[in-house]
Formats: structure tokens, C-alpha cells, sequence
């Protein structure tokens, strides 16, 4: 038996390592490769990165039985499955599911779009384990017979929009993921999302409406009840994660005790509104997994007097939607990036905006523009693949532009 994989990258890797234990032998393809010879293979297993509308992707569907990653890793797991998924926030709940089961003592995983492909773990699953999969709009177009136990929703707002003809596509892909769970965990505040109903939906609400909800001091539900001062993560877009996550981990049965407890201990992630030093009396903010636009504005909800730097590879979105909490909130933008002359567009006329070729310029000039007070708060609302190999990378070079600062003025 022989497998063709599309895609060299992490999930393409962790297909291969799943396939090596199996004894199957492969091949790669990548874009700008010799076109594959199908005959030469039994099934094929297809990146994320590789769109439907793929050309080699429609001649295999034609050919040849076609595999997500996900996917082919689900028909070698065993144990409870979640999948959890949103425009923001869905690294930080999966982290916050994962690290309360661990805390509870029990046997978990977790991968998927969080970085670890599911597939280099599936043959270590159990009959009580629990893999919690971040799930991204591109692994839930590709998932067929994929049955999992416990799903969510956090959120979604427009994203993507370089990949998708229009919000209401990338829209249908996110809800592909209620076809797939026994129960589904859904944001009762979430305009897009008050028409999914059914037996298996359970609701969480910031506005005291739902079956998990914020009562205005403390997350409760399900003879659950904890109070928010004692939760470590701060922020309206961090209430909506920890509700999502008591909501899943009731559903998987765990006590009040056992959550909460893994709730405390959690820290939260880096380069999710993450502290990083003081210069001056100026706060610096990382926040480079900002992607999209709402997840600016919920960072900007976070903080007072922000000098902010945005901007990155420009996915199709519109930042005038932001308009009044930079008016509210903001003192100055400073621009990178591809989406420099957009990021300009969209806030000049409002606020003070600066350009920066590099981000030790951007945090020099964003330290400048603090005089002395508030945050500079890296949340690019942008793809980071302009200038860096990943947000990741993007995060790290604000860290280290910080620490240079700080070393300039010790």
C-alpha cells in the first residue's frame, strides 16, 4: 500500500510519521512539483494548506480515496475526542480543556491546529484517554466520517477572506463542525451562531443568558460557580474562552473541584495579550496571534492609552470597522508591514500613524509615541507571513526589540 501526501508542512509531516508506524509507504507533493503519477498510489492525504479548489486536489477526489490529516488520524484514535474551534480565542480554550483534564489526572492530548498534528498521537490513545483538537475552518472542510464526542464554537467573525469568496463561505466551513460531535458547545452571544439548535447544543453567554454564563462577578452553571477575581486570565475575550471551557469539561464530566483547580493553574499562552515588560513607565503587550480584525478589537477592549502596531499580510479585511474603539482607546498606530498603506487608510484622520520597516523600529517609535504612559501593544490584525516565517516568530522579535529597549534606558 502506498500513500501520496499533499503538503511537506506539520501536518503533512504527521501524517507521514503515523504512516511510518503503519509500515505504508508515501510520497510527498508540493506545490511546484513534478505532477504525481495517481496509479502509483492507493489514497492520498491532503494538507489544510491545500484548498478544495486545488487543482491536483479535484483530480484525486476523482481518482483516488482523499484523507484530511485530522481525519486520517481519527481512524486510529480511540478515547473521547474534542474539537473545539472559533475565529479567536480556540488555542487558549483548547490549552485551558487540556490543562484541566491533566490536572484532574486524566490521560489527554492535544493537537490539531494547535501545532501538533493529531495523527503523530493517535496510536497512543486509550479507551479513557482524551485528545482536544484545535480545530481551523481548513481541517473542517476535510473531515467525512470524523465522529467526535464533545465540539465548540467561541466565535466567528471574518477571517481568512484571501482564501474564502466571502465571510458567509468561510461562515458554512466553521459550521461544517456541528455535523461531527455528539454535543456542541456553542456562544449564545454569537449573532452568527443563535440558529444552530438541537438536543446536543449547550450555550454559554457574557450576557447571563445562557446554560454557562457571567453573572456580572463569577462564571456559573451546571452546579458550577467560580469567582472571576480568583481566575488568573483577565480581558471580556477571556471570560468567553473560560466559559467554553467549563462548558466542555462539564460535558465531559469532570467536578466543579477538578475544573477549577486546572482553570487557577493556567497562565494562559504566549503571544495571546501577553505581558512583556515595562520601559518608562510604558507597558509592552504581545499579542502576535492576532490575525484578524476582531481580534484587535478585543485586545484594544483590554487596555487604555495604546500605541498600537498593526499590520502584516493583508487577508481581505476591513479595518474602518474599528474606527470608534481606536477613537476611544488608541493614541497612535504604528504600521508594518504589507498592509502598511492599508492600515494608514483605515486609521488616519483618526489618530496619529506612523510607518516602521522593522519591528525594532515599530517598538522604538511606538515607545516614542507612549510619552511616557499606557501600552504599546503588538496585536497586528495581520498574517505574519511578510515578514516572518509565523506569528510565533513575529512575537519573539517584538520580545527581543522590547529587551533591547529596556537595556538602552537601564
Amino acid at each position: 500500500m502506498r500513500a501520496l501526501i499533499l503538503g511537506k508542512g506539520v501536518s503533512g509531516r504527521g501524517a507521514a510519521e503515523l504512516l511510518e508506524k503503519l509500515k505504508i509507504g508515501f510520497e510527498y507533493y508540493e506545490d511546484g512539483d513534478r505532477p504525481p503519477e495517481l496509479s502509483a498510489f492507493d489514497f492520498a492525504v491532503k494538507s489544510p494548506g491545500f484548498p478544495p479548489g486545488h487543482r491536483l486536489v479535484r483530480r484525486v477526489r476523482e481518482e483516488l480515496p482523499l484523507y484530511g490529516e485530522v481525519e486520517l488520524a481519527y481512524r486510529f484514535m480511540r478515547g473521547k475526542i474534542v474539537g473545539i474551534t472559533g475565529t479567536n480565542g480556540k488555542s487558549t480554550t483548547t490549552a485551558m480543556v487540556y490543562r484541566c483534564l491533566e490536572a484532574a489526572g486524566r490521560k489527554a492530548f492535544i493537537g490539531g491546529n494547535y501545532g501538533v498534528p493529531a495523527s503523530s498521537f493517535a496510536l497512543e490513545t486509550t479507551p479513557t484517554s482524551v485528545s482536544v483538537l484545535e480545530l481551523s475552518s481548513f481541517q473542517i472542510e476535510d473531515l467525512t466520517s470524523f465522529r467526535g464526542d464533545v465540539g465548540a464554537i467561541i466565535n466567528v467573525t471574518p477571517d481568512h477572506l484571501d482564501r474564502y469568496p466571502s465571510f458567509r463561505d468561510y461562515l458554512a466551513a466553521k459550521l461544517k463542525i456541528v455535523n461531527h460531535f455528539d454535543f456542541m458547545v456553542i456562544n449564545g452571544d454569537d449573532l452568527e451562531l443563535s440558529g444552530l439548535k438541537g438536543d446536543g447544543f449547550v450555550r454559554f453567554s457574557l450576557k447571563g443568558r445562557g446554560d454557562f454564563r457571567f453573572d456580572g462577578t463569577s462564571l456559573a452553571g451546571d452546579g458550577f460557580r467560580v469567582e472571576v477575581g480568583e481566575l488568573p486570565l483577565k480581558g471580556l475575550h477571556n471570560l468567553e474562552n473560560y466559559l467554553c471551557a467549563v462548558a466542555v469539561l462539564r460535558l465531559l464530566g469532570l467536578e466543579e473541584e477538578e475544573i477549577v483547580r486546572g482553570l487557577k493553574e493556567f497562565r494562559g499562552l504566549p503571544h495571546r495579550t501577553e505581558f512583556v515588560g515595562a520601559v518608562g513607565g510604558v507597558r509592552f503587550i504581545n499579542d502576535s496571534k492576532s490575525t484578524n480584525v476582531d481580534s484587535v478589537k478585543k485586545a484594544l477592549l483590554s487596555f487604555d492609552k495604546v500605541v498600537l502596531i498593526a499590520g502584516g499580510k493583508d487577508k481581505g479585511l476591513d479595518f474602518t470597522s474599528l474606527a470608534p474603539i481606536i477613537k476611544e482607546r488608541v493614541k497612535a498606530v504604528v504600521a508594518i508591514g504589507e498592509a502598511t498603506s492599508l492600515i494608514e487608510k483605515s486609521f488616519s484622520g483618526l489618530v496619529p500613524v506612523r510607518r516602521a520597516s522593522s519591528m525594532d523600529e515599530a517598538v522604538e517609535t511606538a515607545f516614542y509615541l507612549a510619552e511616557g504612559e499606557g501600552v504599546v501593544l503588538l496585536s497586528p490584525g495581520c498574517a505574519s507571513f511578510d515578514m516572518f516565517r509565523n506569528y510565533k516568530e513575529r512575537g519573539e522579535a517584538f520580545k527581543r526589540a522590547v529587551k533591547r529597549l529596556e537595556e538602552s534606558f537601564a
